[in-house]
């Protein structure tokens, strides 16, 4: 199957990109079109203080945008799934895309100390055409791989929710609900975390991040970007010096287990994946957060616990480091489910009594396949049969 990257047009969110485009153009033109780009205008007959010809070239010129394909909501309007077709023909591919709403808390006016939270309107969003890691557990992981997107592609899924918040979709494309009380109308925060493994599309995603805290304007900090542990990839993060979140996805307290459950473990097992972590916590200050989807009778007993908060404590200086425990989320051609709330519970208390600052991830979107692991599930996953990586992983750990 051919895993091409599209395409021969300049890509105007990339320096080069934007400075072929306007090769022959006055250098301040392209501020002019960066900042348009910015604030989510990716359509040159916007562009208005370009001159009518200028337009006209870059409409012929620039990548299209993408098309909505398909909303979905959840949670009350809360969680907004969006399928996107990328590129344009013999490389469009449909790619999925999830805005999360959290609206404000408390009296933001009170004293320090306050539980006040401000609103938030985080994108989670894809930067390759399926995924190619296979994780066992991971409906994205089983659609196989396709493409690898743009940068381009991967930073205009934001600005496709920066739309819908503002409320300029044009005839209303982006979903029916209205914005809740307390959410601000623009995007706050950005997680690598929809389909694919950002640190497999390095440069895309290292210019993608560039992007967004650059000309869209966001904080560093506001940005994370997620992986499964790709070594040379989190040591390129770190070279850019900017103090994002790293998340790493473990999903295991041993080298055996993660085998199955993480393939590329066989490459960068875990003393070497958390060799990287503490080279990124050196190099950035930023407190890495370790990602633990949990498996019922696969990964979440108490001495599993026990092991994972032994290897944290043994690798990662104290107070360094955050886990995210992520009940598994149900997929039809999985064999896996969540443990119940009261073991989930337990997991996490044998964490905090380590000194481990731990959360358990309330799932959103479960109902439209929005959730961590389920983007694509519905193309692939309806035939009602079970995924081979899947039960090939679950036969292996239940021999054990």
């Amino acid at each position: 199957m051919a895993t091409h990257t599209e395409s021969v047009q300049p890509d105007p969110y990339t320096p080069d990109g934007l400075a072929q485009l306007l090769a022959d153009e006055p250098a301040y033109r392209r501020d002019q079109v960066a900042e348009w780009l910015a604030k989510g205008i990716d359509d040159p007959a916007e562009m208005t203080n370009l001159s009518k010809d200028l337009r006209a070239r870059l409409a012929e010129q620039m990548p299209a945008r993408p098309r909505v394909l398909k909303v979905s909501e959840s949670d009350g309007g809360l969680t907004r799934k969006v399928l996107l077709e990328c590129g344009t023909a013999g490389a469009a591919e449909a790619v999925e895309s999830v805005l999360m709403l959290y609206p404000a808390t408390g009296d933001r006016s009170a004293r320090a100390g306050s539980t006040a939270r401000a609103g938030r309107a985080t994108v989670c969003i894809s930067t390759q055409a399926g995924c190619a890691m296979g994780c066992p557990f991971c409906a994205t992981g089983q659609a196989g791989f396709r493409r690898q997107l743009t940068v381009g592609e991967t930073v205009r899924q934001v600005t496709v929710m920066q739309r819908l918040l503002a409320g300029s979709d044009g005839a209303g494309e982006l979903g029916s609900a209205g914005l809740p009380d307390g959410v601000p109308d623009y995007v706050t925060n950005v997680v690598f975390m929809g389909m694919g493994e950002p640190l497999a599309n390095l440069d895309v995603t290292l210019e993608a991040v560039r992007w967004l805290h650059g000309p869209f304007g966001l904080s560093a900090r506001s940005i994370t970007v997620s992986t499964i542990g790709l070594v040379p990839g989190i040591v390129k993060l770190a070279e850019l010096d900017l103090p994002i979140t790293l998340a790493i996805s473990l999903h295991a307290p041993d080298d055996d287990l993660r085998d199955d459950l993480v393939p590329a473990n066989r490459q960068h097992p875990l003393a070497e994946v958390f060799g990287a972590a503490r080279h990124y916590l050196q190099s950035t200050g930023r407190r890495v957060s370790f990602e633990y989807v949990m498996i019922d009778g696969v990964n979440t007993t108490l001495e599993q616990a026990a092991s994972l908060r032994q290897l944290l404590a043994t690798h990662m200086p104290s107070g360094s480091a955050h886990v995210n425990l992520i009940p598994m989320n149900p997929t039809p051609a999985v064999p896996w489910t969540a443990p119940s709330i009261s073991d989930q519970r337990a997991f996490a208390r044998v964490l905090d009594d380590g000194g481990i600052s731990t959360t358990i991830r309330a799932n959103r979107g479960n109902d439209i396949d929005a959730a961590c692991g389920q983007l694509y599930a519905n193309y692939q996953m309806a035939s009602g049969r079970m995924l081979p990586a899947a039960v090939g992983a679950a036969d292996r750990i239940a021999q054990r």
